[in-house]
């Protein structure tokens, strides 16, 4: 998935990249790319403008992509930062828009069965108060209707009540616990959850290297993502990573800080050691964290089924099998007194 939330943006750059590796004038390359448009579009309009800015010639290709909007902070700070132009839209073009989040992969296994959980204990409310109607005219032909009927102990207001709310509860403090977790308190979520960090590894070490690779050194590299990662929780991280760096300490401390796996962190104080480039550690992280987190995230989900379907389907049979015995029972007791 493209970083671009518009396609011509994205478009616009790879035409750039490759006239400015021809050696094109960069102004009457964007001129013939405008002509191309026919129609007067929101992006046509900052186009010309662009061009407009660099008649004047008072700021440099990337500040003018910035300033139109072709190029979010982050990825100006990239081109900025880069050794050049070209090598700096190079990568911006690399990345691909990153989404670590696992709750689609928690829909099935974990969402479903508490919602078929929280309807079944509805749907004993509403049996309950059928039943009270019932009774009340079933008292009337026999005042020992409950024992013919054997209605359940477990079969009250109460039960109902506390089951819908307590399902409801769990249900809401996994979806709001996870979502607020992983996007500002990271850590929390490594130390139960390590196919999180995996899942966050895959694109944060690709970023790293792909910062590293462009010749951007790792201390200016924390710099920049500490203000314009896209995930807020990790960048306080990136400014401890920046902190430690300039104090020339060591790195896997701010990793085990934040909780990441001992398989991270490991590979990190190794690297360390042995004088390894970063470059070539985060490019080894980064395959590592696709190998774990494709083996960690199908147990998870067979874990996740398991458990969560099995509560859903005892409670539901139990629940659905004791509802079904007393229509039975009701209907049995009507047909005998009247």
């Amino acid at each position: 998935m493209s970083m671009f939330s518009d396609p011509y943006e994205q478009f616009l750059l790879d035409y750039l990249v490759t006239k400015l590796e021809n050696g094109s004038n960069t102004r009457r390359a964007l001129l013939l790319y405008s002509e191309q448009i026919t129609r007067e579009t929101a992006f046509k309009k900052r186009l010309m403008g662009a061009i407009k800015d660099m008649e004047l010639g008072k700021h440099k290709l990337e500040a003018i992509l910035h300033k139109h909007k072709f190029l979010n902070s982050f990825q100006y700070s990239l081109v900025v930062n880069s050794t050049n132009t070209v090598d700096g839209l190079k990568l911006v073009l690399s990345f691909k828009k990153a989404n670590s989040n696992l709750l689609l992969k928690m829909v099935n296994p974990i969402f479903v069965p508490m919602s078929i959980i929280i309807f079944t204990f509805y749907g004993l409310i509403l049996y309950l108060d059928l039943l009270q109607k019932d009774l009340v005219m079933l008292r009337k032909l026999n005042p020992d209707v409950e024992q013919f009927l054997g209605i359940p102990k477990y079969f009250t207001y109460d039960v109902a009540y506390i089951g819908l709310g307590v399902s409801i509860f769990v249900t809401a403090f996994i979806f709001f616990g996870y979502v607020y977790s992983e996007k500002y308190r990271p850590a929390w979520l490594y130390k139960v959850f390590k196919t999180q960090a995996f899942s966050d590894g895959r694109f944060m070490f690709r970023i790293l290297n792909g910062m590293l690779a462009a010749g951007i050194s790792f201390h200016k590299t924390s710099l920049i993502l500490s203000k314009d990662y896209f995930k807020e929780g990790l960048k306080p991280f990136f400014a401890e990573l920046a902190d430690i760096i300039s104090r020339n300490k060591k790195l896997f401390t701010v990793f085990e800080k934040y909780n990441f796996p001992m398989i991270i962190t490991a590979d990190i104080k190794l690297s360390e050691l042995s004088k390894t480039s970063f470059s070539d550690v985060t490019r080894a992280l980064y395959q590592t964290c696709d190998t774990m987190y494709e083996k960690n995230i199908n147990y998870m989900v067979l874990q996740w089924k398991f458990l969560f379907w099995l509560i859903a389907m005892l409670i539901t049979v139990i629940i659905g099998s004791d509802v079904i015995n007393l229509v039975i029972s009701t209907f049995t007791f009507k047909t005998l007194y009247q």
